[in-house]
Protein backbone atom coordinates (compact mmCIF):
# COMPACT_ATOMS: atom_id res chain seq x y z
CA UNK A 1 0.00 0.00 0.00
CA UNK A 2 2.07 2.86 -1.28
CA UNK A 3 2.57 5.55 -3.64
CA UNK A 4 5.85 5.46 -5.10
CA UNK A 5 6.53 8.86 -7.69
CA UNK A 6 10.14 8.87 -9.16
CA UNK A 7 12.49 11.12 -7.50
CA UNK A 8 15.47 13.57 -9.55
CA UNK A 9 18.89 11.64 -9.22
CA UNK A 10 21.97 12.99 -10.89
CA UNK A 11 24.20 10.95 -12.58
CA UNK A 12 28.10 11.96 -12.67
CA UNK A 13 30.21 9.74 -15.15
CA UNK A 14 33.18 9.60 -12.62
CA UNK A 15 33.02 6.94 -9.88
CA UNK A 16 31.98 8.28 -6.23
CA UNK A 17 33.07 7.16 -2.87
CA UNK A 18 30.75 5.67 -0.94
CA UNK A 19 28.65 7.97 1.48
CA UNK A 20 26.51 7.64 4.07
CA UNK A 21 24.77 10.31 6.56
CA UNK A 22 22.11 10.31 9.16
CA UNK A 23 20.36 13.60 10.85
CA UNK A 24 16.70 14.46 12.00
CA UNK A 25 13.93 16.73 10.72
CA UNK A 26 10.83 17.02 12.12
CA UNK A 27 7.59 15.70 9.97
CA UNK A 28 4.69 17.54 11.03
CA UNK A 29 2.97 18.65 14.11
CA UNK A 30 4.21 16.84 17.60
CA UNK A 31 7.84 16.55 16.46
CA UNK A 32 7.80 13.09 14.50
CA UNK A 33 11.46 12.62 13.71
CA UNK A 34 12.11 11.89 10.03
CA UNK A 35 15.66 10.15 9.26
CA UNK A 36 17.36 11.75 6.53
CA UNK A 37 20.10 9.69 4.72
CA UNK A 38 22.02 9.91 1.60
CA UNK A 39 23.56 7.08 -0.25
CA UNK A 40 26.39 6.61 -3.04
CA UNK A 41 28.02 3.77 -4.60
CA UNK A 42 31.71 3.20 -5.46
CA UNK A 43 30.69 3.66 -8.90
CA UNK A 44 29.54 5.37 -11.78
CA UNK A 45 25.65 5.80 -11.25
CA UNK A 46 23.21 7.74 -9.49
CA UNK A 47 22.96 9.15 -6.10
CA UNK A 48 19.66 8.92 -4.21
CA UNK A 49 18.67 10.61 -1.23
CA UNK A 50 15.38 10.82 0.91
CA UNK A 51 13.56 10.38 3.97
CA UNK A 52 12.36 7.13 6.32
CA UNK A 53 9.85 7.13 8.91
CA UNK A 54 8.11 4.85 11.01
CA UNK A 55 5.33 5.05 13.93
CA UNK A 56 2.60 2.72 15.59
CA UNK A 57 0.32 3.12 18.21
CA UNK A 58 -3.17 3.47 18.77
CA UNK A 59 -5.64 5.01 15.68
CA UNK A 60 -5.02 8.52 15.37
CA UNK A 61 -1.95 8.47 18.18
CA UNK A 62 0.97 6.96 16.80
CA UNK A 63 4.09 7.93 18.00
CA UNK A 64 7.65 8.06 16.34
CA UNK A 65 9.80 4.45 16.44
CA UNK A 66 13.35 5.20 18.74
CA UNK A 67 15.93 3.29 16.71
CA UNK A 68 14.14 0.55 14.88
CA UNK A 69 10.89 -0.66 17.04
CA UNK A 70 8.29 1.06 18.86
CA UNK A 71 5.50 -0.74 21.36
CA UNK A 72 2.46 -0.32 22.46
CA UNK A 73 1.21 -1.31 25.81
CA UNK A 74 -2.45 -3.22 26.47
CA UNK A 75 -2.97 -3.66 30.00
CA UNK A 76 -5.50 -3.05 32.65
CA UNK A 77 -8.20 -1.42 30.71
CA UNK A 78 -8.34 -4.04 28.34
CA UNK A 79 -8.23 -7.12 30.88
CA UNK A 80 -11.32 -5.16 32.61
CA UNK A 81 -13.62 -5.39 29.10
CA UNK A 82 -12.04 -8.50 28.59
CA UNK A 83 -13.48 -9.64 31.60
CA UNK A 84 -16.56 -8.41 31.66
CA UNK A 85 -17.22 -9.16 28.29
CA UNK A 86 -15.24 -12.28 27.87
CA UNK A 87 -13.54 -10.70 24.89
CA UNK A 88 -11.98 -7.98 23.76
CA UNK A 89 -10.46 -6.08 19.95
CA UNK A 90 -7.68 -3.80 20.22
CA UNK A 91 -6.80 -1.70 16.78
CA UNK A 92 -3.12 -0.32 16.30
CA UNK A 93 -2.16 1.90 13.17
CA UNK A 94 0.96 2.13 11.61
CA UNK A 95 2.17 4.76 9.18
CA UNK A 96 5.45 4.39 6.78
CA UNK A 97 7.65 6.36 4.72
CA UNK A 98 10.64 5.74 2.97
CA UNK A 99 11.75 7.98 0.27
CA UNK A 100 14.41 7.24 -2.62
CA UNK A 101 15.38 3.84 -3.58
CA UNK A 102 15.38 2.25 -0.19
CA UNK A 103 11.82 0.22 0.91
CA UNK A 104 10.84 -0.58 4.22
CA UNK A 105 9.47 -3.72 6.04
CA UNK A 106 8.07 -4.36 9.48
CA UNK A 107 7.55 -7.20 11.75
CA UNK A 108 4.29 -7.23 15.01
CA UNK A 109 5.61 -9.24 17.66
CA UNK A 110 3.21 -9.87 20.99
CA UNK A 111 4.31 -11.23 24.07
CA UNK A 112 6.28 -14.50 24.26
CA UNK A 113 4.39 -14.81 27.89
CA UNK A 114 1.15 -13.44 28.64
CA UNK A 115 1.72 -13.81 32.14
CA UNK A 116 -0.67 -15.02 34.88
CA UNK A 117 -3.50 -12.65 34.57
CA UNK A 118 -6.20 -12.10 32.09
CA UNK A 119 -4.69 -11.82 29.23
CA UNK A 120 -2.51 -15.26 30.24
CA UNK A 121 -5.99 -16.76 30.39
CA UNK A 122 -7.40 -16.21 27.24
CA UNK A 123 -6.75 -16.66 23.77
CA UNK A 124 -5.41 -14.53 21.26
CA UNK A 125 -4.47 -13.23 17.87
CA UNK A 126 -3.30 -10.64 16.18
CA UNK A 127 -3.70 -9.58 12.65
CA UNK A 128 -4.01 -7.41 10.25
CA UNK A 129 -7.16 -5.42 9.12
CA UNK A 130 -8.50 -2.93 6.51
CA UNK A 131 -8.75 0.09 8.87
CA UNK A 132 -9.30 0.33 12.87
CA UNK A 133 -13.10 0.04 12.23
CA UNK A 134 -12.72 -3.03 11.11
CA UNK A 135 -10.71 -4.65 14.44
CA UNK A 136 -13.16 -6.77 15.77
CA UNK A 137 -13.85 -10.10 17.21
CA UNK A 138 -16.05 -11.69 14.74
CA UNK A 139 -13.12 -10.89 11.86
CA UNK A 140 -10.47 -13.26 14.41
CA UNK A 141 -9.15 -15.75 11.92
CA UNK A 142 -8.62 -19.32 13.32
CA UNK A 143 -5.05 -19.88 13.35
CA UNK A 144 -2.41 -16.93 13.54
CA UNK A 145 -1.49 -15.07 10.07
CA UNK A 146 1.70 -14.10 9.30
CA UNK A 147 3.44 -10.69 11.25
CA UNK A 148 5.00 -9.04 8.59
CA UNK A 149 4.20 -6.46 6.57
CA UNK A 150 5.91 -4.90 3.20
CA UNK A 151 4.35 -1.23 2.90
CA UNK A 152 7.04 0.26 1.43
CA UNK A 153 9.04 -1.48 -2.15
CA UNK A 154 12.20 -0.15 -2.96
CA UNK A 155 11.22 1.65 -6.19
CA UNK A 156 12.29 5.44 -6.20
CA UNK A 157 9.83 7.36 -4.27
CA UNK A 158 9.80 11.00 -3.46
CA UNK A 159 6.21 10.77 -1.65
CA UNK A 160 5.59 13.06 1.13
CA UNK A 161 2.82 11.07 2.37
CA UNK A 162 3.49 7.95 5.11
CA UNK A 163 1.36 4.62 4.06
CA UNK A 164 -1.04 3.64 7.10
CA UNK A 165 -1.79 0.17 7.70
CA UNK A 166 -4.05 -1.20 10.65
CA UNK A 167 -3.83 -4.19 13.07
CA UNK A 168 -5.69 -6.20 15.44
CA UNK A 169 -5.24 -7.84 18.20
CA UNK A 170 -8.65 -9.91 19.89
CA UNK A 171 -8.55 -11.76 23.05
CA UNK A 172 -11.28 -13.93 24.33
CA UNK A 173 -11.90 -15.93 27.58
CA UNK A 174 -14.06 -18.97 28.80
CA UNK A 175 -13.45 -19.25 32.41
CA UNK A 176 -11.01 -17.05 34.28
CA UNK A 177 -8.34 -19.49 36.89
CA UNK A 178 -10.72 -20.60 40.08
CA UNK A 179 -13.47 -19.94 38.47
CA UNK A 180 -16.33 -22.07 37.67
CA UNK A 181 -19.42 -24.41 39.73
CA UNK A 182 -19.05 -26.54 42.41
CA UNK A 183 -21.78 -29.00 43.65
CA UNK A 184 -22.11 -31.36 47.11
CA UNK A 185 -24.28 -33.66 48.12
CA UNK A 186 -24.23 -35.07 51.83
CA UNK A 187 -25.99 -38.52 52.50
CA UNK A 188 -26.75 -39.26 56.08
CA UNK A 189 -27.96 -42.58 57.55
CA UNK A 190 -29.72 -43.66 60.59
CA UNK A 191 -31.63 -46.34 62.64
CA UNK A 192 -35.39 -45.16 63.41
CA UNK A 193 -36.58 -46.38 66.70
CA UNK A 194 -38.45 -49.09 65.00
CA UNK A 195 -35.11 -50.26 63.41
CA UNK A 196 -35.52 -49.64 60.03
CA UNK A 197 -33.24 -47.52 58.57
CA UNK A 198 -33.55 -43.69 57.42
CA UNK A 199 -31.53 -42.15 54.83
CA UNK A 200 -31.88 -38.49 53.86
CA UNK A 201 -29.85 -36.44 51.70
CA UNK A 202 -28.81 -32.69 50.88
CA UNK A 203 -27.42 -30.93 47.94
CA UNK A 204 -26.24 -27.30 47.37
CA UNK A 205 -24.23 -25.55 44.60
CA UNK A 206 -22.17 -22.32 44.21
CA UNK A 207 -20.21 -20.31 41.74
CA UNK A 208 -16.82 -19.58 42.66
CA UNK A 209 -15.15 -16.67 41.27
CA UNK A 210 -11.58 -16.31 40.29
CA UNK A 211 -9.33 -14.49 42.40
CA UNK A 212 -7.44 -12.88 39.25
CA UNK A 213 -8.22 -8.94 39.42
CA UNK A 214 -8.09 -7.09 36.07
CA UNK A 215 -7.00 -4.28 37.74
CA UNK A 216 -3.99 -6.31 38.70
CA UNK A 217 -2.86 -7.22 34.93
CA UNK A 218 0.28 -5.67 33.80
CA UNK A 219 1.23 -3.89 30.44
CA UNK A 220 2.11 -6.53 27.70
CA UNK A 221 3.92 -5.01 24.94
CA UNK A 222 2.83 -5.59 21.20
CA UNK A 223 5.92 -4.08 19.51
CA UNK A 224 6.29 -2.79 16.12
CA UNK A 225 10.01 -3.24 14.78
CA UNK A 226 11.34 -2.16 11.00
CA UNK A 227 13.80 -2.47 8.41
CA UNK A 228 15.04 -0.75 5.34
CA UNK A 229 15.97 -2.77 2.30
CA UNK A 230 17.47 -1.84 -1.62
CA UNK A 231 16.11 -2.96 -4.93
CA UNK A 232 17.31 -6.82 -4.78
CA UNK A 233 16.90 -7.51 -1.94
CA UNK A 234 14.93 -10.62 -1.09
CA UNK A 235 11.45 -9.45 1.26
CA UNK A 236 9.74 -12.03 3.81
Amino acid sequence: MSTDTPIRSRRRGMAVVAVAALAGILLGAGGSTLALWNASASRTGSISSGAEFFAAGRPGATQAAQGNRISVSVGEAEAKTLVAEGKVAVPFQTDSLSQGNLGLRYTVEGPADWGDGVFGASDTVIFPVAGAADCSVSRAPQQQPGLTSTPVDAAYSSTETPTTEFWCLVATVDRLPGEGAYANTATATAKAPDASRVTAKDQWATQVSTSVDPADEPDHQITFTYETFRPGEVTP
